[in-house]
């Protein structure tokens, strides 16, 4: 008796593939893998650009993930980091350098209790280890926004909290991104994106984490900020606020960032 081969509807529910962008020479000998920050619509790793640079030149190819491509309904943060966890930890490599921005650097934080991730070298941009209630509270008011009042308000507020200190504020007559035909999708990934972070507590992982590790964030963040990052013991963790920054420090002051990623990886070589 021969069992049926599954349904495609089933088989893609059982192993949703992520997005995925790469940067750099595939046949690098090192590899960094990245996880995206929620974003209503995934901009093909264009975020990181701005921070790949010390990455390339010391020898790595780089594959950005779409965070939120693996989410399904229902999960929490946890759910989610399991799956990330089977899909890198089921890949041909093993990455040597673990990025994450903001949810992405959450659910990087998550995974630093699987053996696989302690050979290589965090690095954390505004990624939040634990979600105080001022942090909920913000997060659920941007999230809320998007069935209250609609995905450009809710990506103004978004804006507002995220910006730096040189950044333009909007005039408010204007979203930040264009209406499109996938705009209920769009307010989808953000508020349910938004909402993984509620009440997240990844400290655990984070002190038990035998390697090196870098927390970047920008000291004018209004969201995420230094006392929701922690760090282990050891003096392989560093913490390094951005001046004249916010949320989003790889943007807002790319050369600085570049300088603290590039010093990060040489450390291993001093």
């Amino acid at each position: 008796m021969t069992s049926r081969p599954p349904r495609p509807e089933s088989a893609r529910a059982a192993a949703p593939a992520p997005a995925t962008a790469v940067l750099g020479e595939p046949g690098a000998p090192r590899h960094a893998v990245v996880l995206a920050p929620v974003m209503p619509r995934w901009d093909q790793g264009a975020f990181f650009r701005r921070t790949a640079e010390p990455l390339l030149a010391s020898g790595h190819r780089i594959t950005v993930h779409d965070t939120l491509s693996l989410l399904r309904e229902g999960d929490d943060l946890k759910a989610l980091a399991d799956r990330w966890a089977g899909h890198l930890a089921s890949a041909a490599d093993a990455p040597d350098v673990l990025a994450g921005n903001a949810l992405g650097g959450a659910v990087v934080q998550a995974l630093l209790t699987h053996e696989w991730t302690h050979r290589a070298r965090v690095l954390l941009l505004s990624g939040p280890t634990v979600a105080d209630e001022e942090l909920n509270t913000k997060l659920e008011r941007i999230a809320s926004a998007v069935g209250a009042q609609g995905l450009s308000t809710a990506l103004r507020l978004l804006e507002e909290a995220v910006r730096g200190p040189a950044t333009p504020a909007h005039n408010g007559t204007k979203s930040p991104q264009p209406p499109c035909p996938d705009e209920g999708l769009a307010g989808r990934r953000l508020s349910t994106g938004l909402r993984l972070l509620h009440d997240a507590d990844v400290r655990q992982p984070v002190r038990d984490f035998p390697g090196p590790l870098l927390h970047l964030y920008g000291q004018r963040s209004l969201l995420v900020q230094r006392k929701h990052l922690a760090t282990g013991p050891g003096p392989q963790h560093h913490l390094v606020g951005i001046p004249q920054a916010g949320m989003r420090p790889h943007a807002d002051q790319p050369a600085l960032t570049r300088d603290a990623v590039a010093r990060f990886l040489g450390a291993e070589k001093s």
